[in-house]
């Protein structure tokens, strides 16, 4: 079935039983890169079904199948090295914290406390703000940073005061602001339908088509088989990235589980939200470079020269005003393993917008499938796309590194977040009345806390959510559990 062959039958018929094969899409999702189930070399089980959560989504499922496939792809690289294959198993009902541990502030901790945003004073742009425009409609006008937040109070021409652009917004037409605010660089959706985004361009020429996760060869270059009898599966990876919030840092988080020497980018002036930081950067070093500075320039072009592989989601444009694109980042290191997430997908009328989880959730149909009435509202877990979004990019990476071992070349990786808010959909959507009075409470779809662990870092003692999957031969560990934004020197180990 096609993808909107698969979109079409999950709104037809919301579900309104448990019976659910995840092994079908879990094998179409390996099988979209080239893999398959019985690469893990043992059994794949799972325990537990969806609904976990009251509402329209298939959350732990949809969590369980990211994570196996990505286990799968690790599992995969672990043999092609000399160990031995191995049973992957995922409690269904510990899977959703997994998509968002810092929601409800219980699990990711510092010294006891949760992380948040010292920089915001007001609840407007927040990501659980939803704005009536005056055709009825509803944007989603989403500010996490400060620059973000400014730059739409301007647009909107108040100050940043929730009541205040309230009442901005009630006087727009909702499609003539989504494209002010996209000129303008600020992220203001206009809320879908699935049906809706169905009959855009973007969609009709991109998405349609666009498989989960992108791996396609670039550029030529020798074999690179990875040297035997490693202490973890990607013992001598070295992973790069200019990459922040959750989809792009998160695979950073996903390489390091797993033994790679992985080390992220920030500018000297850039501000990360202490929630986001402590989630996404578990396990990776840190290190600031200035680009304005040639130096710098060269010092990243440097490090690049020497790792494996490169992850990033920035604005469209930006990697390649830095000569970080996938083109000159081949050059630069022949057999490069360039990989990107975007919002939409590198083509089309909307390749050019940004956004983030909830913008991708409001262009699917999500927020209105979760809303009541025609009105939005966000899924029982706030951040859905996100983790996953990282998780597929991993699987890329780790796909395009067994074809360098083999064949040689240079490979680029893509996931749009929008596609993979389509890919969750197209599992199909649970009627919420029967979701309401399942989840949780019956037997099979209970909601259990999930497993945790503890490390002294130069932050404090953090206390974190392990990936939830277990891994008989490979379950992973962090090198560097979390670290200090910029702690480390622009340099391989």
């Amino acid at each position: 079935m096609s993808l909107t062959e698969h979109l079409e039958a999950a709104l037809a018929k919301p579900a309104t039983t448990d019976e659910y094969d995840l092994h079908q899409p879990l094998a179409d999702l390996l099988g979209s890169v080239g893999l398959q189930e019985s690469d893990a070399g043992g059994r794949i089980e799972f325990t537990g079904a969806d609904p976990v959560l009251p509402g329209a989504l298939r959350l732990a499922g949809a969590t369980s199948i990211a994570l196996a496939a990505k286990s799968v792809a690790v599992a995969k690289i672990w043999q092609l090295r000399g160990g031995r294959g191995q049973d992957i198993s995922m409690d269904l009902r510990t899977a959703p914290h997994r998509l968002c541990p810092f929601y409800d502030r219980k699990w990711e901790l510092l010294d006891g406390y949760p992380q948040g945003d010292p920089a915001r004073v007001d609840p407007a742009f927040g990501t659980d703000r939803f704005y009536s425009t005056a055709d009825g409609r509803w944007v989603h006008p989403i500010g996490p940073y400060p620059k973000l937040r400014n730059d739409a109070a301007a647009l909107l021409g108040v100050p940043e005061r929730d009541a205040l652009v309230r009442q901005a917004i009630s006087r727009w037409n909702s499609f003539e602001l989504e494209d002010a605010a996209e000129a303008a660089g600020v992220i203001m959706p206009v809320v879908r339908t699935t049906e809706e985004l169905m009959a855009t361009e973007q969609y009709q020429s991109v998405l349609s088509t666009m498989p989960p996760v992108i791996v396609e060869r670039i550029g030529d270059s020798p074999p690179e088989p990875l040297p035997p009898n490693p202490s973890t599966p990607l013992e001598g990876v070295r992973a790069l990235g200019r990459a922040h919030i959750i989809a792009g840092a998160g695979c950073g988080r996903a390489l390091a589980l797993h033994g790679a020497d992985v080390l992220n980018v920030w500018d000297p002036g850039e501000y990360e939200l202490p929630v986001l930081y402590a989630t996404s950067n578990v396990g990776v070093r840190s290190t600031r470079l200035d680009f304005r500075r040639a130096e710098d320039q060269e010092r990243m072009h440097g490090l690049l020269a020497g790792a494996d592989v490169f992850y990033a989601n920035r604005r469209p444009g930006y990697l390649a005003r830095h000569g970080l694109d996938a083109e000159t980042a081949a050059e630069i290191r022949p057999g490069i393993i360039h990989a990107e997430v975007t919002l939409n997908g590198a083509t089309g009328p909307w390749s050019g917008r940004v956004g983030f989880d909830q913008t991708a959730g409001c262009l699917s149909g999500v927020m209105l499938l979760e809303g009541e009435g025609g009105v939005p509202s966000l899924p029982a877990v706030p951040v859905v796309n996100d983790y996953i979004t990282s998780w597929f990019l991993q699987l890329g990476i780790l796909r395009a590194l067994m074809l360098r071992a083999e064949w040689g070349g240079s490979y680029r990786v893509q996931v749009s977040l929008t596609r993979v808010a389509l890919w969750l959909l197209s599992l199909g959507i649970f009627d919420k009345g029967y979701s309401a009075e399942v989840a949780g409470v019956a037997p099979g779809h209970e909601y259990f806390d999930p497993e945790t662990f503890t490390a002294d870092t130069p932050l404090g003692r953090y206390r974190g959510v392990t990936e939830q999957i277990r891994m008989s031969e490979t379950p992973g560990y962090y090198t560097n559990p979390l670290i200090p934004r910029g702690s480390h020197r622009p340099e391989w180990r």
